[in-house]
């Protein structure tokens, strides 16, 4: 029956993006003819891809009735899952799997539910057993090794290790696999960074890249920039943390700012609060499809669009797929490139994280802010810090911190992290809470194989961002993450007074702390290597005078090193807003670098 010349119309209206005219297909098929199992299915997808999710359970369900298979029975569990709904989602892959043990789409899928259930190790189990089965599987490859560097599992895995995942973007004619965790690896290569988020975005949104762009002209001069945010990170979110100030300090005699979120936020997150009021113009775009949100803010008349989201969870990219803008901009959210021309014209950094010789690591071109890329909110007071006793840290010896996510860690960074610590007795090293109670038994047991006590390993206990804050102040240094660098909790440390060590790599991510300690005027702080940082977080982690000194000039600078001026930061953004424009108008697009 699939082979029905109306359902392969529907198919390719579908892949094509219309998802309307598939749906009216679709519905046409079906009232003549009912028992069509694939119509109700496709029928089913299109209702997700638009966001609809009651009706996508409808047609789901109805076509399992007809006999739809396993695969209707995926599509039924990620619908029930996207409507919140756990325990029917786990029933239907399940069910799923029992239907057809060896669909490596039903293991994948029930990995993923299994993880945000918090039992961890059963996904890890099923994502295993989806790459047994389909060794091409990149998601579950990807999904899976992203899930051991969480729980720091860093042994022996016949399946999920960084030189598969590697070898399978290399080879992958296609891929559903993001390549976000390439950026934590110190395996991968910007070249190989690149070439693995090309394969992603052409699988992902080929025929929308295909499509005519919405937006094909530049408005008039005159009048005041109209820039566009789009994020799904408007609600308590670093990327929030970073951008609020900002965004609310652009200069609404120039600028005009539209602020477009598309997850939902609690009414009271008072960073969804904040984003509100930043904006000229708040838009939520959650309840609508791609198209519809690309034609939404087409017709806002946008000229510059920045994604603050990339390829980090939640993204959706096929809103600027669609071109809804003259300009596309990606800044902040994503510290790598997005693989195709078309997502974005420009990646905005600066010519210390992305000098111009690494343009050719990027599908976009560099826009280099004069200074720092990251911006900041201003200095505020904060809470006096609580006593060492009470964050489970000794009253006497050397606290290096690191507050990065457990997956930025990897067994090379933990060789010279014990080496810092044995080389400094007395000292500790403290560390952001792990997601699982697994992850901090793994990370001692490491440090213990490295000839470091694994008490010795300090998880901090789960705080509000205030309280957070004020006790970081509590560690003495704060060591970097290679190659994926500290991005807020560099500037958090720094904020509070806690110097940040690290050296520069080769990639945007990192490099990143190191163009916030040139701007905090700490370049001393940034060296050349690995053995080059371990020397010196030994030397100062021995060199009480050297710490105190170090901090000290910290504070001094602080005030006045612009990197917590978001009114400057603005002001400078909106210059290379201009920038991008004027080359837009000239039919151009190369670097841009700020005087």
């Amino acid at each position: 029956m699939s082979a029905d010349p109306q359902f392969v119309q529907a198919q390719q209206a579908f892949r094509q993006g219309r998802l309307q005219d598939a749906l009216h297909l679709l519905d046409a098929l079906i009232r003549r003819v009912p028992q069509h199992a694939d119509a109700w299915n496709l029928a089913g997808i299109v209702c997700q891809v638009r966001r609809d999710t009651d009706a996508a359970i409808r047609y789901f369900q109805r076509s399992i009735e007809l006999g739809g298979g396993a695969g209707v029975l995926v599509n039924l569990g990620f619908a029930h899952q996207k409507r919140g709904d756990a325990a029917l989602a786990l029933q239907a892959y399940t069910e799923a799997a029992r239907h057809d043990p060896k669909l490596a789409l039903a293991w994948q899928k029930l990995g993923g539910l299994q993880e945000a259930q918090g039992r961890r190790v059963d996904a890890l189990a099923s994502f295993r057993r989806a790459v047994a089965l389909d060794p091409s599987d990149l998601r579950s490859l990807g999904d899976g090794l992203y899930l051991r560097r969480h729980l720091a599992d860093w042994g022996e895995d016949a399946l999920l290790t960084p030189e598969r995942l590697l070898q399978g973007f290399a080879t992958a004619a296609r891929s559903d696999s993001s390549p976000s965790l390439l950026l934590s690896l110190p395996e991968a290569t910007p070249v190989q960074q690149l070439a693995a988020a090309r394969t992603f975005a052409q699988s992902q949104w080929g025929p929308v890249l295909a499509l005519p762009p919405l937006t094909t002209k530049v408005r008039e001069t005159g009048g005041r920039l109209r820039v566009g945010y789009i994020s799904a990170d408007f609600c308590e979110h670093a990327v929030s943390y970073l951008v609020s100030e900002v965004i609310a300090a652009h200069d609404r005699s120039a600028v005009e700012v539209f602020v477009y979120a598309y997850r939902p936020a609690a009414a009271d997150d008072p960073w969804r609060q904040k984003a509100i009021a930043a904006a000229d113009h708040f838009l939520d775009l959650d309840p609508l499809d791609d198209a519809t949100a690309a034609a939404r803010i087409h017709a806002d008349d946008i000229d510059v669009l920045v994604d603050l989201t990339g390829y980090t969870a939640h993204g959706r990219m096929g809103i600027t797929a669609r071109r809804p803008a003259p300009v596309i901009a990606q800044w902040i959210g994503y510290i790598g490139t997005l693989g195709e021309p078309r997502l974005a014209d420009y990646i905005i950094g600066d010519a210390i994280a992305t000098p111009p010789s690494v343009a050719a690591h990027f599908s976009e071109s560099l826009a280099l802010m004069p200074r720092c890329f990251q911006p900041n909110g201003r200095l505020q007071p904060v809470p006096p810090p609580p006593t060492r006793a009470s964050e489970g840290l000794p009253e006497q010896g050397v606290v290096f911190c690191s507050f990065n996510q457990t997956y930025k860690f990897n067994p090379q960074l933990w060789d010279d992290w014990c080496e810092i610590l044995r080389g400094v007795p007395d000292s500790v090293l403290w560390v952001a809470p792990p997601r699982d109670v697994l992850a901090l038994d793994n990370l001692r047991r490491e440090a213990g194989h490295r000839g470091v006590a694994p008490e010795r390993i300090v998880a901090a206990q789960q705080r509000g961002r205030s309280d957070h804050l004020a006790r970081v102040a509590l560690a003495d240094l704060a060591l970097d993450t290679q190659p994926y660098n500290s991005g807020t909790t560099a500037s958090d440390a720094l904020r509070v007074g806690v110097p940040l060590l690290t050296y520069l790599g080769e990639s945007f991510v990192s490099r990143m702390a190191g163009s916030l300690l040139h701007m905090a005027g700490l370049p001393d702080c940034v060296v050349d290597g690995r053995r080059e940082l371990i020397n010196l977080a030994i030397r100062l982690g021995r060199d009480a005078p050297a710490r105190d000194a170090l901090r000290q000039r910290l504070a001094a600078n602080l005030p006045g090193c612009g990197l917590f001026d978001p009114e400057r930061f603005a002001r400078e953004l909106e210059r290379l807003y201009a920038a991008m424009l004027a080359q837009r108008r000239a039919g151009q697009r190369g670097t841009i670098t700020l005087e």
